[in-house]
């Protein structure tokens, strides 16, 4: 462990700019229910690399405090934690909202104290408001909702599709991407239904479902109600395949729904598999040494955050929010998943996306772009 921080954490020393003391990252994420175990094992991937930047001295002499948040993927929450952060002068940096909902209600806080984020929200329109203090690490629901279309068209065969979404930011964008994919490709969608986000009874509407008999549904929704429509699905026999967004690929998938109920269920997410290749197979094994336990689905991008803020840290003029911000956009740095640069918008120049099928306990690689 010692000896691999050592190496990934070896160019933190080089010459740079004379900076010198500490600096605060504001951390925000789901630390408690449903969504929890996203935002805790996507913190904990900074977090494992900002305390291996600090036991190497940190960067030019700058170390690294984290003040860590829980907006309960409430946007209610979210704006509470928002202030907070922005009202703490010591905060020059936020990785901030796992939720394309929280991040709309939190995103012009940030803007107007002038607090330079790097946001996990997917929902391409966040990028399209005209923002200047965001960067989106992730690629966003385009790519995630592309690639399920495509492998839904041209592997599985499939003509006719119901898409099903829980009227939320996320849940409601990335399904409409799909649908419009879906009908671009030369399939046909049968119908659109809406789903309350409190949901846990989907008896009526998987009634109407079974009657279309289509060959896929797209479900865009997050945990439990992911775990919950699947094994409904089952338990009414409906024989389609299921499509779910990232927020399906964590173990709860399976252990909540029943392990027979969710083969073949196809998720897409931004995160390579953990031996794509020696830096990420790396990053788990020390990821799986501090914490005792596998890397969680967005480990690997908390790591990579810890990365990009090495890389700023080197390259800015000074410890201000703005010095930050103008260094975090003009960022270009090699990292565990590639080289990662933003463009004016604040979105990834490439970013990739992956597609896992569930099989057995786990989850299957089944294709990439």
């Amino acid at each position: 462990m010692k000896m691999l921080i050592t190496a990934l954490l070896g160019s933190a020393l080089l010459a740079g700019p004379t900076l010198a003391g500490e600096i605060t990252i504001g951390m925000t994420g789901p630390l408690s229910g449903p969504q929890a175990f996203f935002g805790t094992t996507w913190h904990n991937g900074f977090k494992l690399y900002v305390d291996g930047l600090n036991a190497a001295g940190g960067v030019n002499g700058t170390t690294v405090a984290y003040e860590q948040e829980d907006d309960k993927a409430d946007p209610r929450e979210g704006t509470l934690v928002a202030q907070k952060l922005c009202d703490n002068e010591a905060v020059v940096l936020g990785l901030v909202n796992f939720n394309s909902g929280v991040a709309q209600s939190t995103l012009p806080i940030y803007e107007d104290c002038g607090l330079p984020t790097m946001s996990f929200a997917s929902n391409p329109k966040l990028t399209q408001q005209g923002y200047k203090l965001m960067v989106r690490p992730v690629a966003n629901d385009n790519a995630g909702a592309l690639l399920p279309a495509q492998y839904a068209l041209k592997t599985l065969g499939a003509k006719t599709a119901v898409v099903v979404n829980d009227k939320q930011v996320f849940g409601q964008g990335i399904s409409e991407i799909f649908a419009d994919n879906f009908k671009k490709g030369g399939g046909e969608v049968l119908s659109t239904v809406a789903v309350n986000p409190t949901d846990l009874d989907f008896t009526a509407v998987l009634t109407q479902i079974k009657t279309q008999k289509p060959d896929v549904i797209y479900l865009g929704a997050v945990m439990p109600q992911l775990a919950l429509f699947a094994r409904q699905m089952k338990d009414q026999g409906v024989s389609a395949r299921l499509i779910v967004p990232d927020g399906g690929y964590t173990p709860e998938l399976i252990q909540q729904a029943g392990e027979a109920n969710v083969q073949g269920v196809i998720t897409a997410i931004q995160v390579p598999p953990m031996d794509a290749s020696p830096a990420i197979k790396a990053f788990g094994e020390a990821y799986k040494a501090k914490y005792g336990e596998e890397a969680g689905p967005y480990s690997i991008y908390g790591y990579v955050q810890g990365q990009i803020l090495e890389q700023v840290l080197k390259t800015t003029k000074g410890l201000t929010r703005e010095d930050m911000a103008a260094a975090l956009h003009a960022v270009k740095v090699d990292t565990a998943v590639g080289t990662l640069e933003f463009d004016a918008t604040g979105e990834l120049k490439v970013a990739p996306s992956y597609l896992y099928e569930v099989d057995g306990k786990t989850f299957k690689l089944v294709g990439s772009m």
